[in-house]
C-alpha cells in the first residue's frame, strides 16, 4: 500500500520538472558579428567583412555600425551567407580605382546564395561605387570593363533594402542565373557626375533569368535604363517608381545573338521624368546575326510622364539602320502587351508625336493600348504605329517599323 502511494508523488514531481525545463527553454540567439573597419582609405576592409560572415553568415548578423565608414579595395564576396542578415547602417565606400575594377564582373557578388538581407534598419546605410573615374576613363577608351555594384547570380530569398546606392561604375543591381525570389524596395539610387562625361550603363535594375522578382517604393537618378527586363525574365513585379533621366522602363533589348523571351512582368504606379521615353520593349530583327524573341504577358499601368521624349515605344528593328530593316523586317512575337493609363506630357522634342508603336511586319503585334492621355507641350498627342492591331485604343499615324 505504500508503495501505491509515493508513486503518484515521484510521477507529479517529474510532470513538475518537466513543466520547469519546458517554462525556462529559450531559442538560441542568433550570433552577431561587427567587423573592425581598418580606419584608412589605404586599407582594405574586405577581409574584416568576409571574416565577420564567415562566423556570423549561418543564420546571424552582420553589423555595419551608423557613423563609420568601411573601405572596399576588393571586391567583397558573400559566400558563407545562409539565411544571413547584414545591417548596413554606415557606408561601405569602394575605391575609385580604375585599375583595381578593370575587368572586374562586380564590386559586390552574391552567387547562389540561400537567403539574405542586406538592409539598413534606420535607413541611413550607403554602398557608394565612387564611379567618377571610371566613366571619365570609359569616355575615353570604350573598351575600359567596369563593374557591376551588386551582382546576384542563382541562389534564392534575396532581400536589398532601405538604403542608398550611389555612383556604381557601371549598372547598379544586376540579377541573373535563374535566381528566384528577389526584392528590392526602400532604395534611392543616384548616378551623378561631376564632370562633362555622363555616368553611361548605370542601369538601376537589369533583370535576367530569375523569377519571381519584386522592386517598389524606389527612386532612380541615372543615364541609361531605370529598369531593364533582360533576357530570361519571368515574373517580375515592379511598383511604385520614380525614374529621372534615364532611358525609361525597357523590355529588351531582346534577339542580339540569341533566341530570347521575357514574360509575366506587371509595372505599376511608376513617375517618369526626363526619359528618352518612359516605357517601351526593343527587340532585334532576325538575321545578319540576331535570332527571334518573344514577349509576353507585359503591362504598364499608372504611368505618369514628365517630359519624356516618348510615352510609348515600341522598335522592332533595333540596332540596325534603314536598309537592313528593309531586307530583314521585325519577327519578334508581341502577345498580351498593355499600355493602361498612362498620362502627362512630352518633352517635345518629336514635335506632337508622343508615342511610337513600330512592331515588325513578320512578327506578332497583340498590343493594347487604354486610357493614353499624354500631350505634347504644342497641344495634341499623335502616335506613330505601325504592323498594330484595327483596335488599338489609340488613333495611330502613319510610322516605319524600326
Amino acid at each position: 500500500m505504500l508503495i501505491t502511494k509515493v508513486l503518484p508523488v515521484f510521477a507529479l514531481l517529474g510532470a513538475s520538472l518537466a513543466q520547469d525545463k519546458t517554462r525556462h527553454h529559450h531559442p538560441a540567439r542568433a550570433s552577431a558579428c561587427t567587423p573592425v573597419a581598418g580606419g584608412s582609405a589605404s586599407i582594405d576592409d574586405v577581409p574584416a567583412i568576409t571574416s565577420a560572415i564567415a562566423k556570423c553568415g549561418k543564420g546571424g548578423i552582420i553589423v555595419i555600425p551608423a557613423g563609420k565608414t568601411y573601405n572596399l579595395n576588393s571586391p567583397l564576396d558573400f559566400a558563407g551567407c545562409v539565411g544571413c542578415d547584414f545591417q548596413l547602417e554606415g557606408t561601405l565606400n569602394f575605391s575609385a580605382s580604375t585599375e583595381i575594377w578593370k575587368g572586374q564582373t562586380a564590386m559586390i557578388n552574391i552567387k547562389n546564395i540561400q537567403g539574405l538581407k542586406i538592409r539598413s534598419l534606420e535607413g541611413q546605410g550607403v554602398i557608394d561605387g565612387n564611379g567618377q573615374a571610371s566613366w571619365d576613363l570609359f569616355a575615353k577608351d570604350s573598351s575600359y570593363r567596369r563593374p557591376t555594384l551588386l551582382y546576384i547570380t542563382g541562389g534564392s530569398d534575396i532581400e536589398v533594402s532601405n538604403l542608398r546606392q550611389t555612383n556604381s561604375p557601371n549598372v547598379f543591381n544586376s540579377i541573373q542565373g535563374n535566381t528566384k525570389t528577389a526584392i528590392f524596395f526602400n532604395l534611392h539610387i543616384e548616378a551623378t557626375s561631376s564632370s562633362d562625361n555622363k555616368p553611361k550603363n548605370t542601369d538601376g535594375f537589369d533583370i535576367g533569368a530569375s523569377t519571381d522578382v519584386t522592386i517598389s517604393n524606389v527612386s532612380v537618378t541615372n543615364n541609361d535604363d531605370c529598369v531593364a527586363f533582360k533576357p530570361g525574365a519571368d515574373g517580375v513585379i515592379v511598383k511604385d517608381l520614380t525614374c529621372i533621366g534615364s532611358h525609361g522602363l525597357s523590355v529588351g533589348s531582346l534577339g542580339k545573338n540569341n533566341k530570347d523571351f521575357v514574360k509575366n512582368v506587371q509595372v505599376s504606379g511608376a513617375r517618369m521624368s526626363k526619359s528618352t521615353k518612359a516605357v517601351g520593349i526593343k527587340t532585334y530583327p532576325s538575321g545578319n546575326g540576331h535570332a527571334k524573341s518573344t514577349v509576353s504577358n507585359i503591362t504598364f499601368s499608372d504611368i505618369i510622364v514628365d517630359g519624356c521624349d516618348y510615352a510609348i515605344q515600341i522598335q522592332s528593328c533595333y540596332g540596325e539602320d534603314a536598309d537592313n530593316c528593309v531586307k530583314n523586317p521585325g519577327d519578334s512575337d508581341l502577345t498580351g502587351i498593355v499600355f493602361r493609363n498612362v498620362s502627362g506630357k512630352t518633352s517635345g522634342k518629336y514635335q506632337a508625336v508622343t508615342g511610337s508603336l513600330l512592331c515588325g511586319s513578320r512578327g506578332v503585334c497583340d498590343i493594347e493600348v487604354d486610357g493614353y492621355t499624354v500631350v505634347a507641350p504644342i497641344g495634341g498627342s499623335e502616335v506613330q504605329c505601325a504592323n498594330t492591331p484595327s483596335k488599338l485604343g489609340v488613333m495611330c499615324t502613319s510610322g516605319t517599323s524600326s
